[in-house]
């Protein structure tokens, strides 16, 4: 099974930052992907199959004071399609609707003027997408998904700022897996993310990300399939700030992974609007 849903585990540099109290926020993201050589216990299998993945996510959020410590929440939802091309050429695609991800994020430490921030965010992720059980390839996921992750931003030199994040994921079960409609669980996935992010100007700045996962082996009817996920992956950003909202490019792709269909690259257009 290949899910075009995307966890909105991934921070953006600088977002750490606490927001402003009873502020609303709006993100629209478009994202494309392409996918290839799919790995099985590291080794590089035959065939030369390919996954293009497009989609839109709608971001809306507010923040908010718990005891005059910074908070927010948001919910997000995408809509796209996931096509398989070359040697996946005969497996059914999908389009439509994505699964919703909702976030509430609370901020233990702030500091405004050492620009130091520690955040934590639960994230909740609900089947609303499209799922049928006779496709390999979905919109959906046709399970429920839980997240904690633990956040630190701070100056490292001059406007040079850095970050730190880690958070865990647990899967729900999906009870339709499969043609058999067999179950399929998983176990929990572990991420690491350390990011850069240079300020040029008040209006622009770049930044680079390091991704590491590790986990999250998948059984169906209680059988293992043995494909513990271990990946390594980048993304850069440049971003810039308007009077009608921020422009954010991204870039990003898979250095290495052990199981799975490996991720060529990934190419991101934000904009956000807080108001």
């Amino acid at each position: 099974m290949h899910s075009n849903q995307v966890l909105a585990i991934d921070l953006q540099p600088g977002e750490i930052r606490a927001p402003k109290p009873d502020s609303n926020v709006l993100m629209l993201s478009y994202q494309q992907s392409e996918r290839g050589d799919l790995y099985l216990d590291g080794d590089k299998q035959a065939g030369r199959p390919e996954i293009h993945t497009s989609q839109l996510q709608v971001r809306v959020g507010h923040s908010f004071e718990v005891a005059e410590y910074p908070a927010l929440w948001y919910v997000q939802t995408p809509i796209g399609y996931v096509h398989p091309e070359g040697s996946l050429s005969k497996q059914q695609g999908d389009s439509g609707v994505g699964d919703t991800t909702f976030l509430l994020a609370f901020w233990p430490y702030t500091n405004h003027e050492s620009k130091t921030y520690f955040a934590t965010g639960a994230y909740l992720t609900i089947p609303t997408g499209s799922y049928d059980h006779e496709r390999t390839f979905n919109a959906g996921q046709n399970r429920y998904v839980a997240a904690l992750q633990a956040a630190y931003q701070a100056p490292l030199i001059g406007n040079l700022n850095w970050m730190a994040a880690f958070d865990t994921a647990w899967f729900g079960e999906n009870d339709a897996f499969g043609a058999q409609r067999k179950t399929l669980s998983q176990a929990a996935m572990h991420t690491t993310q350390i990011g850069l992010q240079y300020i040029l100007s008040t209006r622009y700045s770049v930044g680079a990300t390091y991704f590491y996962t590790a986990g999250g082996e998948t059984r169906v009817d209680e059988i293992r399939r043995d494909d513990r996920a271990e990946l390594q992956r980048y993304q850069m950003t440049a971003a810039a700030n308007f009077s009608f909202g921020r422009i954010t490019l991204q870039y990003g792709a898979d250095i290495k992974t052990n199981n799975g269909f490996i991720e060529d690259c990934r190419y991101i257009l934000r904009y956000t609007k807080v108001f």
